[in-house]
């Protein structure tokens, strides 16, 4: 329209020049908006002030001060007091004396006796050791620790759980083989281990197994 070039350079920079001018007049403008309502709100307080401060003094100027409060004096105690004439009076002898009484001091309640119970591996294979008579020897049969096999080659069987069926009299692969569900369940609660381990790693399918290995087939 007036002959210039939109996209030469002192064009642009004229454009971007006037775009600066006109927000920096807005930021003035609403800055100075800003300025003028806080100073409208000063103004206002300073004056509600300023009519607190002319009730007080006209109050003064008025002489209403506060009454002192009067103090307070105690009553006088009579030296003597008169005995009354109808009451009987009393000798040296008659006067009651004071009797403290001695605190008593409460019994401490009795500590409970708990039962020992050690974690401690002999206090386990003695506890153990001890209800070996709950197993049927009978049917799983009998040994001693000259016949011992390696327990520790079951699946499931570490040098401690042995020494736990050691102590409950349990020392052949001929033993576990003859386990039956009771006895499964009862040896699993005696020598204090996880519920369903001996099924879940198969003890007895594996003892039959290390038997006919080591000595033939049972016969």
């Amino acid at each position: 329209m007036f002959g210039l070039d939109p996209f030469s350079r002192p064009v642009a920079v004229a454009e971007i020049l006037l775009i600066l001018s006109v927000i920096a007049f807005i930021g003035w403008l609403l800055g100075r908006l800003v300025l003028s309502g806080r100073i409208s709100a000063l103004r206002n307080d300073i004056a509600a002030k300023e009519a607190e401060l002319a009730d007080c003094r006209r109050a003064k100027a008025a002489g209403i001060e506060p009454q002192p409060t009067p103090p307070i004096t105690p009553e006088a105690i009579p030296a003597f007091v008169h005995a009354d004439p109808l009451l009987p009076a009393l000798s040296q002898d008659d006067t009651p004396e004071l009797i403290t009484e001695n605190p008593v001091n409460p019994a401490p309640a009795p500590t409970p006796i708990m039962p020992a119970y050690s974690n401690s591996e002999a206090a386990i294979l003695s506890r153990i050791a001890a209800r070996a008579d709950e197993l049927n020897f009978d049917r799983i049969g009998r040994a001693v620790a000259a016949d011992a096999d390696d327990l520790k080659d079951i699946v499931g069987v570490g040098p401690f759980l042995e020494r736990k069926l050691h102590s409950l009299g349990i020392y052949t692969f001929r033993q576990i083989a003859n386990f039956t569900k009771e006895d499964i369940d009862k040896v699993n609660e005696i020598i204090e281990f996880f519920p369903g381990r001996i099924e879940r790693d198969n003890w007895v399918s594996q003892s039959k197994a290390f038997h006919e290995q080591k000595y033939g087939p049972r016969s």
